[in-house]
């Protein structure tokens, strides 16, 4: 135990400098009013910490410091069993300092060092001045609340506050869960319809992948099976071919050995020249036989070249004659002028020396010399030409009976088809890559738009939940469904019948708060009689807004600010109700525009959500807005829409991909089997050019050698036409030197010396005209000759346009007439001599033989053609075959994982159209819906986890609330029993009656009040049939008893015996006496008695405004 052994005053109020020693026990302090003697309790209030001013007796901290002084300073010494010193100071700028035993320290250490010793903040161990007259006047229950205050209720208020908020939390929490739990359980519901649906889709593609995966292999074995099949025929056709190849180059040597004996032979019979025409016949008829069948084809080409040559004949003949013509008018003109020339030359004679007519002999002898040179040259070039005539023509019905088949324009032409094709293969798989990679884009954009539609769907079911006012309260979920059946009268919950712009959403919502969820009904008889219907069936409760009964306000715009209402859309019927909500509140843009308006003229909300009311005050925050969810579940209503429209164009575009690629895929397919097949066609083409190559070397020799005999003939020709044309004009030179020859002779007796001039003149004259006319004459000859040849030529083309129109259909009565003569020729041939007759002879077994060999190598050309068509078809076959198993084995590929089904064809056939019907039956399907599912139903159990456990917790406060009601009942009853004992105790140190305490409703403690008793005599008597003195008296006897129910070592009694009267204060002073004996008082008191029984008393006066000591009983202080 403890007890103030020293109190220091230093600056504090009234008092300058003061050191007290405290006696341990009874110390009174006593002086006239106003001597500052309560500011002494008010120091040691202070020092323990007090910080209310009033409870100092101060307006401001200024008035705790002395008058001219900045620091004041208060200090109390504790001794018993511990030893203290607690200081406390202030300045004048209220800075405050605490220091313990010298050290500094807190408020709350200061507290925390006394609370051991009963002594706390509150001061209970202080009885300031009217605080007994106070405990007289108060009520029953206010009396009760002391009881309340020394039993620690307000402690047990305390905990069951702090419990009530922790069960206001779980409360919301389970709330919160439930509302996130009915969320989710919304949103599993529509999850479980796309999971089963992804299950069935599942199913059905992995039967759909099983049944093509199968029938793939199925159909890939049997391709690789007749591809092996194939392989081993096309094999055996090689080798046939190869033998056929052989055997047929065997036989060409043969043909072409026997060929070369008989071209011996046949020279050998050229070689005799009495029989070279019949050989030549006999030849050409051979020629002529063997290559009848290819002429016919020949013909036709033959006459079109014709047709041209004769148009070109025809229009080189015009110009020809039309030259003509004017040849023959200049001849006409220089022939007149010759027979004007040659009658004058007649005229005057000519003289003919004898040397003019040896030289005319001379000229003569040298022409016809000439003449004759040149007509044995004509003669010998006749006959070369006629030879190499006939030689070309065998040669030509050699190279006619030569036919080579390859093409090489035509190979041309399909390598660059090939190059064509492959360019074609190339582009087409680029295009079929290009949609592979588009597909996986689109398959990526599917998968990200599956997983935001269920993101999407989530929050929208969240959101449903949220905005949706019947989840909120059960009240109205009951009143919605009786709406749905027909109810008449109810119109709906507020937020239902309006409408708005979404940035006034937080202003509204703000301003209607919960009457946004009040009902509207037609009447107060409607509202009854649902609140009836909600009791009946328990189901909460509602807030209803009658449109008949209910009163609404209005406000007009101020300062250019609007009612809010005027933002807000309605229906007429629902006016009132809605002028009910709205009607009052102004809106402004912010709280700036809200104070120019003036805080509290008119209830205001901002856009952003703060209230402004009347009364002045504001709330403003942040708060989950119900109806800014609406806003936003209306937002991702319209994004999911557009999310599964997108997702469907990328659906339909993955399947047209899926057909174009497909397309492609066969296009590609029908260009690799043409590419093989013309590469296929190229390759036999190049063989076959192989063969003929030998064939095509001797056609070309043949050709070459055909060239350079009409090349000789084409020389021998321009020869004799020169040659011919030499002789003419040999011969007409030679006649008209005869004629000249003849004149000038006779002409030469006749002439004389005086005409010779003349007549030599005129001869030159004559002699140059002729020359010009002979020229002129020459040339019209040559041209005529041209133009009746090019004339026959053109007949003969018409002749032989006729022949050619009639060759076919006359083909085999020529042949038969050709082997007739052919045979007629050969027995002519054969009389002339036995060694012709031998010739022939070897030569006609070489012609058998060369016919049956050359029968047999058609026979060999047609089985080598066939096996080589074979062996293409088989090769374009084989391509096909190899080009489908790679086409299968590609799509095979994809197929990595599957389960063979034991199956036939038409069982998965019907199997992939079941699953393909199925697949697309169910439309777009989301995978990602399975996992998920499995995710939220594992969310939903840890949420049903969670409000089991916020249940316990929630059950657990709800107990622990409990059990502090029991324990502040307890805890009440123990003070109210110890306090009545302390206050029974009380009366046994004086002599006034017996005294108790008693509550008017003891089952209800705490709606009870307290009142006190006192009995005297047999009678009881309240506190109101008590004198003054008794009233006090009895008054600070239960404030003891209060005081000692955890007794304070020391108590602090200001004036409190003020209404005592003599007999009261005797008997307070004899209680407090003998209380003394265990606890120190410090009594302040003008009360002589009450003075005369303190063991120390100290007189206070105030001296020019500072109190000071100034009178002291001393006895229990010196001793």
């Amino acid at each position: 135990m403890i007890s103030i052994s020293r109190l220091k005053l230093r600056n504090f109020k009234s008092f300058k400098i003061i050191d007290i020693p405290v006696p341990r026990t009874f110390l009174c302090f006593a002086g006239p009013n106003g001597s500052g003697k309560s500011n002494i309790q008010d120091g040691i209030r202070f020092a323990l910490g007090e910080t209310s001013l009033k409870s100092l007796r101060a307006k401001r901290a200024r008035d705790l410091i002395h008058h001219g002084s900045n620091t004041a300073e208060v200090t109390i010494l504790f001794d018993g069993d511990e030893k203290y010193e607690i200081k406390r100071a202030i300045r004048q700028d209220g800075k405050i300092l605490y220091k313990i035993n010298g050290k500094k320290a807190t408020r709350t250490s200061v507290h925390d060092t006394l609370k051991q010793y009963n002594l706390d903040e509150s001061g209970r161990n202080i009885i300031a001045q009217g605080e007994v007259q106070r405990i007289i006047s108060m009520g029953g229950k206010e009396r009760r609340t002391i009881i309340d205050s020394v039993a620690g209720i307000a402690n047990f208020e305390d905990k069951k506050k702090e419990a009530l908020r922790e069960l206001e939390v779980v409360e919301s929490r389970i709330k919160d869960a439930n509302l996130v739990l009915g969320e989710r359980i919304a949103f599993l519901n529509e999850l479980e319809k796309e999971k089963e649906s992804a299950l069935i889709y599942i199913e059905n593609k992995k039967n759909l992948t099983n049944a093509k995966a199968t029938l793939l292999k199925n159909e890939l074995e049997r391709i690789e099976k007749e591809l092996r099949e194939l392989l081993e025929l096309e094999k055996k056709i090689s080798f046939n071919a190869s033998n056929k190849q052989a055997e047929f180059a065997a036989l060409e040597n043969q043909i072409l050995e026997l060929d070369n004996k008989r071209l011996d032979v046949s020279k050998q019979l050229q070689q005799k020249q009495q029989t070279a025409p019949l050989i030549r016949k006999i030849e050409e008829l051979k020629a002529s036989v063997s290559s009848k069948k290819q002429m016919v084809l020949d013909r036709e080409e033959y006459l079109k070249k014709i047709e041209d040559d004769e148009n070109s004949l025809k229009k080189e003949t015009k110009k020809e004659n039309d030259s003509l013509a004017g040849i023959e008018k200049e001849l006409e003109r220089l022939k007149q002028e010759l027979k004007l020339t040659e009658q004058e030359a007649t005229k005057y004679g000519k003289e003919k020396t004898s040397s003019e007519v040896e030289q005319l002999r001379t000229n003569i002898k040298e022409l016809e010399t000439k003449l004759y040179s040149n007509r044995e040259k004509l003669v010998a070039t006749e006959a070369e030409l006629n030879a190499n005539t006939n030689l070309i023509d065998v040669k030509t019905n050699e190279l006619d009976s030569i036919k080579i088949s390859s093409d090489s324009n035509e190979a041309t032409m399909l390598n660059k088809e090939k190059d064509s094709i492959k360019k074609q293969i190339s582009s087409i798989e680029k295009e079929i890559e290009d949609c592979f990679k588009r597909t996986k884009e689109i398959n990526a954009e599917v998968a990200d738009i599956d997983r935001k539609l269920l993101e999407f769907k989530e929050k929208v079911s969240l959101l449903r939940v949220r905005v949706s006012p019947t989840y909120a309260n059960p009240a109205l979920k009951f009143i919605a469904d009786m709406r749905e059946k027909g109810e008449k009268g109810v119109h709906g919950v507020v937020a239902d019948m309006i409408k708005f712009d979404s940035k006034y959403a937080t202003a509204i919502e703000a301003a209607a708060g919960n009457r946004l969820l009040y009902v509207i009904v037609d009447d107060a008889n409607v509202a009854a009689k649902t609140i009836e219907r909600l009791k009946k069936a328990n189901a909460g409760r509602a807030t209803f807004i009658p449109l008949k009964e209910i009163r609404s306000s209005s406000t007009k715009p101020t300062n250019g600010c609007e009612p809010l209402i005027n933002f807000v859309k309605y229906s007429d019927p629902v006016r009132k109700a809605v002028e009910f909500v709205f009607g009052d509140t102004l809106l402004v843009n912010n709280i700036e525009e809200a104070k120019k308006i003036g805080i509290g003229t008119a209830r205001m909300v901002s856009l952003e959500g703060e209230i402004f009311e009347r009364s002045g005050l504001i709330t403003g925050g942040k708060v989950e807005s119900n109806i800014l969810a609406a806003v936003q579940l209306k937002k991702l209503d319209a994004e999911l829409e557009e999310l599964k429209k997108k997702k469907e164009s990328l659906v339909n575009e993955l399947f047209s991909i899926r057909e174009e690629e497909s397309q492609k895929r066969s296009q590609k397919s029908e260009f690799e089997i043409k590419a093989k097949t013309i590469e296929l066609t190229v390759k036999q083409d190049e063989l076959r050019r192989k063969d003929e190559q030998e064939l095509l070397n001797r056609r070309n020799a043949i050709v070459e050698y055909i060239e350079k005999l009409k090349s000789i003939i084409k020389e021998k020709q321009q020869h004799k036409e020169q040659l011919n044309n030499e002789i003419s004009s040999l011969a007409k030179k030679l006649t008209d030197l005869a004629g000249i020859l003849d004149k000038a002779e006779f002409r030469a007796k006749e002439t004389s010396d005086a005409e010779q001039t003349k007549r030599t003149e005129i001869a030159s004259r004559l002699s140059s005209i002729r020359a010009t006319y002979e020229g002129k004459l020459n040339e019209l000859e040559i041209r005529k000759r041209e133009v009746f040849t090019k004339d026959e030529k053109i007949k003969e083309i018409e002749k032989e346009k006729k022949e050619i129109v009639t060759k076919i259909v006359e083909f085999k009565k020529q042949l038969s007439n050709d082997n007739a003569e052919l045979e007629k020729s050969e027995q002519d041939i054969a009389h002339h001599s036995r060694a012709i007759e031998k010739l022939f002879e070897a030569m006609k077994k070489y012609e058998e033989e060369l016919q049956n060999f050359g029968k047999l190598r058609g026979e060999k050309r047609l089985e080598i053609d066939k096996l080589t068509k074979d062996e293409n078809q088989l090769s374009v076959k084989k391509a096909t075959y190899e080009t489908r198993s790679q086409d299968l084995k590609a799509e095979f590929s994809n197929y990595k994982e599957f389960e063979e089904l034991k199956l036939g064809k038409d069982g998965l056939t019907d199997l992939i159209k079941k699953s393909e019907e199925t697949i697309t039956t169910l439309g777009n399907v989301n995978i990602a819906a399975i996992e998920l599912y499995e995710k939220k139903h594992a969310e939903i159990g840890e949420v049903k986890e969670r409000i089991e456990k916020l249940s316990e917790e929630r059950n657990a406060v709800l107990n622990m609330i409990a059990e502090l009601e029991e324990r502040k009942k307890e805890s009440f009853f123990e003070t109210f029993y110890a306090v009545s004992d302390n206050f029974k105790r009380m009366f046994k140190h004086i002599n006034i009656g017996e005294g108790f305490l008693y509550l008017d409703k003891p089952n209800e403690p705490f709606e009870s009040g307290l009142y006190i008793k006192l009995k005297r005599g047999g009678k009881e008597h309240t506190l109101d049939s008590l004198s003054g003195g008794e009233n006090s008296l009895v008054a600070l006897m239960f404030i003891f008893a209060l005081q000692f129910f955890k007794p304070a070592p020391f108590y602090i009694l200001d004036e409190v015996d003020a209404a005592l009267d003599k007999e009261n204060s005797k008997n307070l002073a004899q209680l407090i006496s003998n209380m003394s004996r265990d606890t120190q008082f410090l009594v302040v008191s003008h009360n002589d008695i009450v003075m005369s029984s303190a063991e120390a008393v100290i007189g206070v006066t105030k001296v020019d405004g500072t109190s000071k000591l100034v009178g002291v009983k001393l006895e229990a202080m010196n001793a």
